[in-house]
């Protein structure tokens, strides 16, 4: 469950116009595949739902049970029945998830650009270019610095490491679909490594993305929330 809520936050975001269009709210159905380093394995599908000027992301999750969770500000509330079963305190996370990134063409660079990261060294390796990208001083994390990799344009692969120079965490991103200036990757794959060195695996595959939903507003909400 952690490495799925990990993901999800990390998997996990910019301002884009077609004609004139703004992009503002997607929708997509999504499965999570996670194997563990121990072997044991697991499965979870749903929708998600995400307008960036809500800033509510939320998972219907359809199996293995039926649960709603919604991720806002500094806080993940499970919900099942509409009633609140977990709420947990996780990292501001909403300018770095997927779903917004792709909705404000920031995810070629993972959105680091807009934020308070700079890039320190730019280098081709193998087609692809990568950028290295240090953590503000200011900010208390165990990332030291991000790699991240673009080929053709697109987001390829963005390699969290931290102060030891261990790698925390690899993400690639593959399979895109374009909608003029949208475009947003249908498979994600994360493998994490743990203490041992061992990798948890998952990949994430989505489908049915829709774009400016007009006609199902209440689903880009989640009326129950407790109080931030």
């Amino acid at each position: 469950m952690k490495i799925l809520i990990l993901s999800l936050t990390l998997c996990f975001i910019a301002f884009a116009h077609l004609k004139g269009q703004e992009y503002f709210r997607m929708s997509a159905d999504y499965t999570v595949k996670v194997k563990r380093a121990d072997g044991s394995m697991n499965l979870t599908r749903g929708s998600v739902y995400y307008d960036k000027n809500i800033r509510e992301l939320i998972y219907r999750v359809d199996y293995p049970r039926k649960e709603t969770w919604v991720i806002a500000d500094t806080s993940l509330f499970k919900f099942r029945n509409d009633s609140l079963i977990e709420r947990m305190t996780i990292p501001s996370i909403a300018e770095f998830t997927v779903f917004h990134l792709s909705l404000n063409s920031g995810i070629s660079d993972f959105g680091l650009k807009q934020s308070r990261f700079k890039v320190n060294k730019v280098e081709r390796r193998n087609g692809s270019t990568l950028s290295y990208w240090k953590i503000p001083k200011e900010l208390e994390s165990t990332i030291s610095h991000v790699v991240v990799a673009k080929k053709g344009g697109h987001l390829e692969s963005v390699f969290m490491v931290g102060e030891d120079n261990r790698v925390m965490s690899k993400q690639f991103y593959r399979d895109y679909q374009m909608s003029g200036a949208f475009e947003f990757p249908m498979k994600i794959i994360q493998l994490i490594p743990d203490e041992s060195g061992k990798n948890h695996y998952q990949v994430t595959e989505f489908r049915n993305i829709r774009i400016n939903d007009m006609d199902n507003d209440a689903l880009y909400t989640y009326p129950a929330l407790p109080a931030l």
